[in-house]
Order: C-alpha cells, then structure tokens, then sequence
C-alpha cells in the first residue's frame, strides 16, 4: 500500500514537471492524424438528384443528393442532407461522416433561392460523436449501416445502394 502511494506520488511529480519544462506535450488523436482535406462546397441538391433513406425513427422524409456524395482519401463522407418536415420545411446541410471515429461534422447549411440554393458555412463547426439516441438518429444508422463498413468508408456504390435499402443487409443480426 505504502509502495503504491509512492509510487502514484512520483507519476504526479513526473507529470508536474514536464508541464512546467519546455518538453513538447502530446498532441490529441485528431491533431496528429491525416489532415482533413479542404474539399470545397457542392452544387446545391436538386430534387431529380436526392435518394431518399427509408428509416422509421423520424417522421421527417430523410434524403441524401448522390451528386455531392464522396469519399474521399481522408476517411470521411461528405454528402448533402435535405431533411423534410411533413409540412413541406427542409433543412439542407452539407456534412461529413468519419468512419473510423464515429464523428460527424457540419459544413455548412443550405439556403434556397430562386436559381437553386447556396451553402453558408457553418460557425463553430467541430466534428461531434454520433449516438443512438433523438429524433436524428439516422445518422447513428448512417454511420452504422450505410456509410461505413466498421472503420472504412464503403464505396460510393455501396454507399447508394445501401442509402435506397434503409441500411447494409445484415446476416447474423445486428453488430456488436
């Protein structure tokens, strides 16, 4: 008992130290992974090109514009979101899914106009946790059964064909 109070002691000190000397700190996971690409803004989704994902956790009418679906070399998909209310509301979004961490980002926000629609970038965008919980589960099921194939991005192909069916087909049930 002694022994490991002394020894939690000396981690302290240790760690007390290298704060406060000129050694470089660790950097986050995220700081020290592949840079993020800079990918500009799509054409703003047009109705002959939304593909709608069929989920039964909103009564919003949930679709995705396959024009602006990528995946790119960085790991993330990025794809418009049109999310419509039964009385006609849309919330357009251009957003990203990382694959390997299970995050989600916003880019920027949509606004119609007459000749279509243009993207306002998102303030405070950071890329945010997905859960399985809300109204806005579907991203939970995009990144679960969609987008990703555990940690990878599946291709664009599989990625449509995936959106159209409401998910991956699953043999042996759901996944861990």
């Amino acid at each position: 008992m002694v022994y490991a109070l002394c020894a939690a002691t000396l981690v302290v000190a240790a760690h007390q130290a290298a704060a406060q000397s000129n050694l470089p700190v660790p950097k986050r996971e995220e700081e020290t992974s592949t840079r993020e690409l800079d990918v500009p803004f799509p054409e703003y989704p047009s109705a002959q090109s939304l593909v709608r994902f069929p989920t039964n956790w909103t009564t919003n009418s949930v679709f995705i514009d396959h024009k602006t679906l990528t995946v790119n070399e960085d790991g993330v998909v990025r794809f418009a979101l049109v999310v419509r209310s039964s009385s006609g509301a849309e919330s357009v979004s251009f957003e990203g899914i990382r694959c390997v961490s299970g995050e989600r980002r916003v880019f920027a926000y949509g606004r119609k106009t007459t000749e279509g629609g243009t993207w306002a970038v998102a303030r405070g965008s950071s890329w945010r946790q997905i859960n399985d919980s809300g109204i806005n589960r579907y991203y939970y099921e995009f990144w679960r059964d969609v987008f990703c194939n555990g940690s990878m991005p599946d291709g664009k192909r599989d990625i449509l064909k995936n959106i159209a069916s409401g998910g991956r087909e699953r043999v042996r049930g759901l996944p861990d």
